[in-house]
């Protein structure tokens, strides 16, 4: 039995991983938004801590709240350091970076993660992921303590808050509902912009597997990505909607064109496929939101 502690408990990933973790029969303390600052009265000796905590949210939020999106996850990721070396040194640090700190026009191998500039319209956030790298390489250079740093690609699946704004979800949201005679679907772009989705079952699984890797920087990632046209197209085959009546907004921010993450670690991973994937989070979604009605 491991004792785990997971800060941002409560999110999407954290949620489905503390589940999974509970099932194996370990100690978890979760810590969310609410009772993150009590994390100093945890004195018991940890093998594992899984920071998930941070501050951001798809629609706009990164563009328009670069101050605040800096300080709130400074603060926290600067709080989670300083607990872990002063407390818990021998814990493993598992924790995220973002896709959007890489460079637009570097390949996005790991090496190549704290070179250049982060995405443009994500530099606080992407800035605040990179940080967060360095600082966990100074620790374990000066310490020897270790950690895992997983880039992800988007994660996707049932449970999610159905306010939730990220480019999956909002797909999913216009088309059923727009199936069931609500507004015409309006999409942003061209449509031509790819994406990358990691089914949350896969996600909680590598995040298992990877406390007992060495391995320090890893891409989360398939290394498949699918235009927005894509994603919408098949959205549609499973809701029964014609996507010819879909219409693109091309004056619409749309950011990265390609935000693909290179598998460099994951190949012999056996993902789950997106058409599987996309059913079971449409059938959440469609159970969820008539429920609610």
């Amino acid at each position: 039995m491991n004792n785990i502690l997971i800060t941002g408990a409560t999110g999407f990933v954290g949620k489905h991983l503390s589940k999974t973790l509970k099932t194996q029969n370990d100690n978890i303390v979760e810590l969310n938004s609410k009772n993150f600052n009590s994390i100093w009265d945890y004195k018991e000796k940890f093998d594992y801590i899984i920071h998930l905590a941070v501050k951001t949210a798809a629609g706009g939020y990164c563009q328009n709240h670069p101050g605040e999106q800096y300080l709130i996850n400074s603060d926290i990721n600067n709080t989670i350091l300083k607990y872990w070396k002063e407390y818990q040194p021998q814990a493993k640090m598992i924790t995220f970076g973002s896709s959007c700190g890489y460079d637009k026009n570097n390949v996005k191998t790991e090496d190549n993660y704290l070179k250049g500039e982060t995405e443009p319209g994500y530099e606080a956030y992407g800035a605040i992921k990179r940080n967060l790298l360095v600082g966990l390489q100074s620790l374990k250079k000066e310490y020897n303590m270790e950690y895992s740093y997983l880039i992800p690609s988007v994660f996707y699946g049932p449970e999610y808050d159905l306010d939730d704004k990220h480019f999956i979800f909002d797909l999913i949201r216009k088309i059923v509902n727009a199936k069931n005679g609500g507004d015409k679907v309006i999409l942003w772009g061209t449509g031509d912009q790819t994406r990358e989705l990691i089914y949350i079952n896969d996600a909680v699984d590598i995040i298992i597997k990877s406390m007992s890797w060495n391995k320090h920087t890893v891409n989360l990632s398939s290394g498949k990505s699918h235009s927005i046209k894509e994603y919408a197209q098949i959205i549609c085959d499973v809701v029964g909607y014609d996507s010819n009546l879909i219409e693109w907004d091309t004056t619409a921010f749309v950011g990265s064109p390609n935000k693909k993450l290179i598998n460099t670690h994951l190949q012999d991973y056996n993902f789950t496929s997106l058409k599987e994937g996309l059913i079971e989070t449409i059938k959440y979604y469609e159970n969820r939101s008539s429920s609610s009605k």
